[in-house]
């Protein structure tokens, strides 16, 4: 696979925001100027994941949005108070068919204003439910994930199952193999509760089959990684990314992890942080469902390697 020699990447959305935070040589926050300065705006956050990966081969920049959050207004305000052009976005892709990582997605489109490819696994559209194991159900709680509105505002869909070319050095991972034993995390006990959706006229268990990462392999460093939940498990999605690309150097990892979840017994946070140790990161960035109590455990064990994450910051990579 080729190499590319640049990203900047934008977190767009993110469950948390940090004025505080300092700028480093590598990374760059919306702080305290930002903040307050109405020329910009404060970024806001929400529950929900978007990056803007701006790929750099030679003078050719190439632009891959990656999830849109929960609402169009939360990533369209950060857009603006970043001075984001959403119109330059040349590819969108969907880590999954949760609305948290791509509810309004048509709202983001017709901010982009022309047609653009969106790679999404075909399993991202079927009916979803939630059931807690206190008897609450959220039903159909995925209903404003559609294909035809999609198309619509502007989506040209590219339904991808396997991996799949989106750019310059850059691969969706499709279908993520579920190898690694204590992976994809799940509460320790059948509790009555979790995930289920409508297939084929079928009710049943949702492993969210539709779960991918992206890939962007950077020339002289390796892979940086991005992830929307990592339900398939982010040392699972780490090695589908490894397959996809032929690569096996590990530059950045960046997105949910998905240890967060009520149930997921702590012995995979701590089975997880040994299978990180091994791949050797340079970066590691958990957010959004990773969880405070996993995020903490990570920053606490990796701290050479950890960069705490919040929207509206820039990492040069």
């Amino acid at each position: 696979m080729r190499a590319v020699d640049g990203i900047l990447l934008t977190v767009l959305v993110e469950n948390y925001v940090d004025m505080l935070l300092p700028d480093t040589d590598r990374v760059k926050r919306a702080g305290l100027i930002h903040h307050f300065d109405p020329k910009f705006g404060p970024v806001r956050a929400e529950n929900g994941i978007a990056f803007l990966a701006e790929i750099y081969v030679g003078d050719y920049v190439y632009r891959v949005l990656f999830d849109s959050g929960f609402t169009a207004d939360v990533i369209l305000h950060n857009m603006r108070s970043l001075r984001v052009t959403a119109s330059q976005i040349d590819h969108v892709v969907v880590s999954h068919g949760h609305p948290d990582h791509c509810g309004d997605l048509p709202g983001v489109l017709r901010e982009i204003g022309h047609p653009v490819p969106v790679s999404v696994h075909p399993d991202a559209f079927w009916p979803r439910y939630l059931r807690l194991a206190s008897g609450e159900v959220s039903p159909f709680y995925n209903f404003n994930i559609n294909q035809h509105a999609w198309e619509q505002a502007g989506a040209r869909l590219v339904l991808n199952e396997g991996p799949a070319e989106v750019g310059p050095g850059t691969m969706a991972t499709g279908y993520i193999d579920r190898a690694v034993p204590f992976e994809p995390p799940r509460p320790a006990v059948d509790t009555g509760g979790g995930l289920f959706h409508l297939k084929q006229g079928h009710f049943q268990p949702d492993v969210v089959p539709d779960d991918q990462a992206l890939a962007i392999n950077v020339k002289g460093k390796g892979l940086v990684i991005l992830t929307g939940c990592a339900h398939a498990g982010i040392v699972n999605s780490i090695q589908a990314a490894q397959e996809a690309t032929g690569v096996k150097q590990i530059y950045g990892v960046f997105g949910g992890f998905h240890l967060g979840f009520p149930g997921v017994p702590e012995e995979n946070t701590h089975q997880t942080i040994e299978a990180l140790r091994r791949l050797e990161p340079q970066i590691l960035s958990p957010m959004h469902c990773t969880g405070f109590k996993a995020i903490a455990a990570i920053s606490r064990e990796m701290p050479r390697v950890f960069l705490l994450q919040t929207a509206g910051t820039r990492i040069k990579l």
